[in-house]
């Protein structure tokens, strides 16, 4: 069996842990995503996940559907794609082994702002929503209240609007780039790893999205937590 221990320098060693693939779980861990739960955590949440065998052309999640799991790629290449305006299809990602899709759905409460389909066979593995949140979301998406995020800020953290670019027009915070939640796979590469991410909306839940999602590509990222609302309150 294989066991996941944390170490004093923060890396994950994998070391003895009942009924799993040992391969599968080093892959898991090379994810920034799960090093960051907490080892007392893990086993409950690789036992969670169920393996799906899939097909090339197979589509796991269909933009405008209610959010039921969340997916990681074992074997094979999926392509994240969105319909938008005038009908157009809209590539934003194609994700491999060790990627992961279907938490925007899971953390925003909102339909799938996206499809995903298969471009190759494959095998997923899939946790559902209730486990998602409480094994997964909970560790990695990280709030902060108004006086916490002006500090972190004047730390040198960069600050990044989700919200749509019509609502980025119409107001937002001082500083701000705009990377609205639907880009965020593709604009990712514009801001700087060596510096923390602060993400705002309007009410927390897009933010916390994208929070996830960049916590797997590697930055550290927190989230104001109430909103742009609570933010412009307190000045």
């Amino acid at each position: 069996m294989y066991e996941p221990c944390l170490h004093s320098d923060a890396e994950y060693q994998v070391v003895e842990f009942e009924g799993d693939d040992p391969q599968w779980l080093f892959e898991l861990l090379n994810n920034p995503a799960f090093a960051k739960v907490p080892p007392s955590q893990l086993q409950g949440l690789f036992e969670r996940f169920h393996p799906l065998e899939v097909s090339a052309g197979q589509v796991l999640v269909r933009q405008g559907d209610v959010g039921d799991y969340y997916y990681l790629i074992r074997r094979g290449r999926a392509r994240v794609s969105r319909i938008g305006h005038g009908g157009r299809e809209i590539v934003l990602a194609d994700v491999g082994p060790g990627q992961g899709f279907g938490e925007e759905a899971l953390i925003s409460g909102e339909p799938r702002n996206a499809t995903v389909t298969m471009l190759e066979p494959g095998l997923l593995m899939r946790l559902a929503a209730d486990d998602f949140d409480a094994l997964l979301r909970m560790p990695l998406v990280r709030g902060l209240d108004a006086s916490a995020a002006q500090a972190l800020l004047e730390q040198g953290a960069q600050l990044v609007d989700v919200r749509l670019e019509e609502e980025f027009r119409q107001a937002s915070l001082a500083g701000a780039i705009n990377v609205p939640l639907y880009l965020v796979r593709i604009k990712a590469a514009q801001l700087d790893r060596q510096r923390p991410v602060l993400l705002f909306c309007n009410d927390g839940r897009r933010s916390a999205t994208a929070a996830f999602l960049l916590v797997q590509m590697g930055f550290e990222t927190r989230i104001l937590a109430a909103g742009l609302a609570e933010f412009r309150k307190t000045g």
